[in-house]
């Protein structure tokens, strides 16, 4: 860690001094970004910036809390009742987060009788979230689809509902392709 450290090698808090786009002024020097969730890169969109001043303009940085507590926009319905339209679904809920996604998502389908099975390499928003929701909590190698089937077999006496939650996939491993 220390040569890391020493060599400008480690890949931790960076100054990224530009917009956050597929390439970013990062230390000075052009990066291409692959820690970016912004798959669209609707992040330098000008209707995007337009309609986040517009909102700026209206409602402030933010409602400084969650929308639980501090309330809904009708910014934040008029996007799910369009998502809900767009997926044919009678309603939708917007989370700011990926983690929080995992989190409410999860906890929220499940109940302590069912069980939820993760892979091991699971990001640990999705641990969280199966842990969140009380079920009985089983694991497998990541990516051993054998494994996983040994698994399913084992969850099928515990009673309830069964949640199998994976990440992504990098490779297929085993004697099936379910």
């Amino acid at each position: 860690m220390r040569a890391a450290r020493d060599h400008g090698l480690l890949p931790y808090f960076h100054e990224v001094e530009s917009p956050a786009l597929p390439v970013v002024q990062m230390d000075g020097a052009p990066r291409i970004m692959l820690g970016s969730n912004n798959y669209l890169g609707l992040t330098g969109d000008e209707r995007v910036i337009a309609g986040a001043r517009d909102a700026l303009t209206k409602y402030g940085t933010g409602l400084t809390g969650s929308r639980l507590l501090n309330g809904t926009t009708p910014l934040h319905l008029e996007l799910e009742q369009e998502l809900a339209e767009w997926m044919g679904t009678q309603a939708a809920i917007v989370f700011t987060t990926g983690h929080q996604t995992n989190l409410g998502t999860i906890a929220t389908l499940l109940d302590p009788g069912d069980t939820v099975i993760v892979d091991s390499g699971d990001h640990a928003s999705l641990l969280d979230g199966a842990v969140l929701s009380r079920a009985k909590l089983r694991a497998f190698r990541h990516n051993r689809v054998d494994k996983l089937e040994q698994t399913l077999a084992k969850a099928a006496g515990d009673g309830g509902g069964v949640l199998v939650v994976v990440d992504g996939i990098s490779r297929w491993r085993g004697t099936s392709r379910r």
